[in-house]
């Protein structure tokens, strides 16, 4: 898979001279010609690496980085400097204020390609470390923790670019009885088993989490409720018809899901957002469980 870069240069024949040094087999490079543009685009493509110009016709590169800095989503992400105004106090304000690393402009290109590297090596090194910590043992998708987390960041997204945000949250059906029969060890067979069917049919975007003991939550960005409902259903079919046990022991079970979303101009808090999809998803189970439900005005939250 490609990284990514996002290059905040004003000047098209340097990003051009950019483009030809980098081997774009490997980056995938976003152009934006300003700060307040650049900033604009990290927000929304998340970057693996910003290659940042000090002089800009906005706003200056030290601010640019500043501001970046300050948003804990970005903690992680690499900032290289790389302009043509080289002074060494420029390099030590750089740096002070959250720059990754300082280049001039023209230098050889196997530095530049040897430093890119470093700074997108080192990012993948700290993110693996921040993984263990919001990555649920068990089942290996995201813990809770970190749902509640990107539930906020989403939720401030859609509601900045006017963009739907959908919830949703599933529930094994009836997986007491699992437990109770085949004991624990089976239990968590199927949990990781439903853990990596989830995985493999929702999208790159969409954050998958272990919300509780046979819980399961989803984020899905950019999403209007029927399109929230049409992944729910694939999902729930699939299961429905999938054996979880082992070849000599056939187990099989099914989902209620419930779901929530953020309208264009919605005001819904994390908290609210959470308890709609709860109580879409205990009215699923009311009519029968292995069925999804979207929550509507009708219902009790």
């Amino acid at each position: 898979m490609k990284s990514k870069i996002i290059v905040i240069e004003d000047t098209q024949e340097d990003f051009e001279s950019l483009k030809k040094t980098l081997p774009l087999e490997e980056y995938t490079l976003l152009h934006a010609p300003n700060g307040y543009k650049g900033i604009e685009l990290i927000e929304e493509e998340m970057p693996d690496l910003v290659i940042l110009d000090l002089v800009l016709p906005d706003v200056d590169g030290f601010e640019v980085c500043k501001r970046i800095r300050q948003d804990e989503r970005f903690i992680s992400l690499p900032i290289l400097f790389y302009t043509s105004s080289g002074n060494l106090d420029n390099k030590l304000i750089g740096l002070a204020v959250g720059g990754s690393d300082f280049l001039i402009k023209g230098s050889d290109s196997r530095e530049v390609n040897i430093r890119i590297r470093n700074l997108l090596r080192s990012k993948k090194m700290f993110d693996d470390v921040v993984k263990l910590s919001v990555v649920d043992a068990l089942t290996h998708v995201y813990n809770r923790r970190y749902f509640q987390h990107r539930l906020a960041d989403e939720l401030e997204r859609g509601r900045r670019y006017n963009r739907e945000f959908c919830c949703i949250i599933m529930d094994i059906d009836n997986f007491k009885g699992i437990n109770d029969t085949y004991g624990h060890p089976v239990g968590d067979l199927v949990l990781k088993r439903i853990g990596s069917l989830l995985r493999r049919n929702i999208r790159s975007a969409d954050v998958l989490c272990r919300y509780g003991g046979d819980e399961f939550g989803l984020l899905l960005p950019e999403t209007t409720s029927h399109g929230a409902f049409i992944t729910a259903e694939r999902i729930r079919t699939l299961l429905e018809k999938k054996d979880l046990g082992k070849p000599d022991n056939e187990i099989k079970t099914t989902l209620s899901l419930g779901i929530s979303s953020l309208v264009e101009g919605g005001a819904l808090g994390t908290d609210e957002l959470v308890t709609q999809a709860d109580v879409a998803l205990y009215k699923a189970k009311q009519e029968g469980r292995n069925r999804t439900k979207i929550y509507g005005s009708h219902m009790e939250a």
